[in-house]
């Protein structure tokens, strides 16, 4: 009972914070986390929420940015419109390498405005999904970009709001649009970790990549990073999804 007053409290108070926002006609909103402050653009609620609650994952977004160091390469593995990518562009104080991969178009869109309104110069997008193994799959879209909810179809789903995209095996990837191996890297694919996992195994092997930040919908059993040489460094709840920081 007083985890759903919660959450309506929070529904009331940002519904009630955008209102004053849109009446205030401010077309960027500034969020600070770890001394690291961001500009994003914001066009619905939905993208209100996300940003101004970090996608609800404020903590554990500022254990990973305490592992992130100048001029490590980031890998941000269904980056949706730029929260933590921008986040981890800053924190690599602009001399890392960040590469963000987002299939969803309106989601790359949002996250490219992002991009040119931090000024930010080392990030390439990657307009498309990784998996195990290249190949062209169904992307189930979500209402708005700002939600984070598409994914792979599944025959579960409707094909009612799929698009077409192409999938890449993520060590390709990595071989060929990075100038070494990433040494950190967050995946949050609703539902299809395993295969990007599973597709970056060269990558997650290498002595070079020590950090992982996965968001699973279902515990993996067994857990595929811990078997490439990663420890578990901390685990939180969100819902039905629990985020893992993974450190070598």
């Amino acid at each position: 009972m007083i985890t759903r007053l919660k959450k309506i409290y929070r529904f009331i108070r940002h519904k009630s914070e955008y209102m004053f926002f849109v009446i205030s006609k401010k077309p960027t909103i500034t969020v600070s986390i770890n001394e690291i402050s961001a500009r994003f653009h914001v066009n619905s609620y939905g993208e209100y929420v996300r940003v101004k609650s970090l996608s609800g994952e404020r903590e554990i977004l500022e254990s990973l940015l305490s592992q992130i160091f100048p001029g490590d390469i980031i890998m941000d593995v269904g980056a949706n419109i730029g929260t933590h990518t921008i986040l981890f562009s800053k924190k690599s104080e602009r001399i890392g390498e960040v590469i963000s991969i987002e299939p969803n178009r309106k989601s790359s869109e949002r996250l490219k405005e992002n991009i040119l309104l931090n000024q930010l110069e080392n990030i390439q997008i990657f307009d498309g999904g990784l998996g195990s193994t290249d190949a062209t799959k169904l992307l189930l879209v979500g209402e708005e970009p700002s939600y984070g909810k598409s994914r792979i179809w599944s025959t579960e789903d409707s094909k009612s709001s799929t698009v077409e995209i192409k999938v890449t095996k993520g060590d390709n990837l990595v071989s060929r649009s990075l100038s070494a191996i990433p040494n950190v890297i967050k995946i949050d694919v609703e539902g299809y970790e395993k295969e990007v996992i599973q597709g970056l195994r060269t990558t997650l092997e290498h002595a070079e990549c020590r950090v992982v930040m996965c968001e699973y919908n279902r515990i993996p059993n067994p857990d595929l990073i811990v078997e490439m040489g990663f420890t578990i460094l901390s685990s939180s709840k969100r819902g039905t999804d629990t985020h893992i920081i993974y450190v070598k």
